[in-house]
């Protein structure tokens, strides 16, 4: 089984200038099959540069700036790519198209594929500024195994339209699916990293190095409903095996519920941090932690101060009686939790 390694870096590569400034700015965030090194290896100067900025400043203005998804053989020739966000079929593309003719010569190991965005200029603004990035969440969720053999879980994964809660609650309705992919996949496997691409279309998944495994994957992963025409979402995964829950460490017995409760609630706080961060967008509000009290089985927020009072309500309705399924309708609990860094 050929090895895969994940690297995530943020490197922008900005274009020629037009008439109203720089018409695009990629950012390479990860890599599969290869550690990024610390400079950008996507380059313009045989054709990418040019196509890209006629394409953006040429076009109906976008709606939206993208995300990219682009697999390059080991003599560094982009042999497919990816692009979704601009809210035109035709604009995502040309850019794709662009994309294909990026330079690269970095020396690669073997095929690797490359993940990322591309933030598009705001032509209707008419300032030099560009359209909002897609989102990237660094909230990794696990999914439950639920008996099966293999353990899929999320690392990261960036956005044009969904809610990373919104995607991991999708994913967990795909679990019987996924699971049953185990079975194209032997048990003496070892653990890995892999990337998939979802458009609403035919999904992508590269990692494993056994194509009908991937294309299992591939396919429960299409089941993701997203929101519009213009949705897609890149993600970095692990596979591994399933291992057994998890049991407080404590040598002390009366010690072992309560901490089990406590990261219950914390769990529960930070799988919703990116959903629960988006309450302060375009506000001059700041998220870093909260209190949530546990009764009845349900916790709820006890309080929350993020500097903006339509913020601190928000959080309160996104976090509303969650279900924590190892406490006991006795069970009472309040904690201060601290939320995952983004």
């Amino acid at each position: 089984m050929r090895s895969v390694l994940f690297a995530a870096i943020t490197l922008t590569s900005v274009s020629v200038a037009s008439a109203e400034g720089p018409a695009y700015q990629v950012f390479e965030d990860s890599a599969l099959g290869i550690t990024l090194p610390p400079k950008k290896i996507l380059l313009g100067d045989k054709g990418m540069d040019a196509t890209l900025t006629d394409c953006i400043v040429r076009a109906p203005a976008a709606a939206g700036s993208v995300l990219y998804w682009l697999e390059i053989g080991k003599a560094g020739n982009v042999t497919a790519a990816k692009v979704r966000g601009t809210g035109s079929s035709a604009l995502d593309s040309c850019i794709a198209g662009g994309l294909k003719k990026a330079s690269i010569t970095e020396k690669l190991p073997s095929s690797i594929v490359v993940v990322g965005r591309v933030d598009v200029l705001d032509r209707n603004k008419n300032k030099g500024t560009f359209l909002p990035s897609p989102k990237v969440s660094e909230v990794a969720v696990l999914l439950d195994a639920k008996g099966g053999a293999w353990q899929l879980g999320t690392k990261r994964l960036a956005y044009t339209e969904n809610r990373a809660a919104d995607i991991s609650a999708a994913l967990d309705t795909q679990v019987a699916n996924l699971n049953a992919c185990a079975a194209k996949r032997a048990a003496t496997g070892v653990d890995l990293d892999l990337v998939a691409w979802v458009d609403g279309s035919k999904s992508i998944v590269r990692g494993t190095g056994d194509t009908a495994y991937d294309n299992c994957l591939a396919k429960a992963l299409a089941a993701i409903k997203l929101p519009t025409g213009a949705s897609a979402i890149w993600m970095e995964l692990m596979l591994k095996k399933a291992a057994e829950p998890l049991q407080p460490r404590t040598d002390k017995p009366s010690l072992s519920k309560e901490q089990g409760l406590k990261d219950a609630l914390t769990t529960a706080v930070r799988a919703r941090s990116a959903s629960l961060l988006d309450c302060t967008d375009g506000k001059k509000a700041k998220l870093a932690k909260l209190t949530v009290v546990l009764s009845g089985g349900k916790a709820n927020v006890k309080a929350v101060s993020t500097g903006d009072p339509a913020a601190d309500a928000c959080v309160k309705t996104k976090f509303v009686d969650v279900t924590i399924k190892s406490a006991e309708p006795t069970d009472k609990l309040e904690l201060e939790v601290e939320l995952a860094a983004q």
